[in-house]
């Protein structure tokens, strides 16, 4: 994955912790409560002004019934030019039969 040093984790993590949150149709002030943290605290997260220690990333983790490491699957939210980087990167990863899969697969959603 590209990723370059002015690209903001903690930023994007906030950006994920708030997508869970809007698909569990949860408020703020619900899902600080689930988290035991000030309201005001998740706002900074999902701002990315503060960046959540472990022990509570798991208990937002254990909010959304998903694992840790999918509020690091921050790709999708990556700017748009670094998005067309990173698929270029995976495409010339492909062999032929995967790539013609991939191309009739997106082909599929552009068109």
């Amino acid at each position: 994955m590209i990723i370059k040093d002015e690209i903001d984790v903690k930023k994007l993590v906030g950006k994920r912790i708030r997508e869970y949150r809007q698909k569990h149709k949860m408020s703020q002030e619900q899902l600080s409560e689930i988290i035991d943290i000030d309201s005001k605290h998740l706002s900074n997260i999902e701002l990315g002004k503060n960046m959540p220690n472990p022990q509570l990333l798991l208990r937002i983790a254990i909010a959304f019934g998903i694992e840790i490491k999918e509020l690091f699957e921050i790709c999708h939210l990556l700017p748009d030019e670094e998005l067309k980087k990173e698929l270029l990167c995976i495409v010339e990863k492909l062999n032929g039969e995967q790539l013609r899969y991939v191309y009739k697969y997106i082909k599929s959603f552009v068109l």
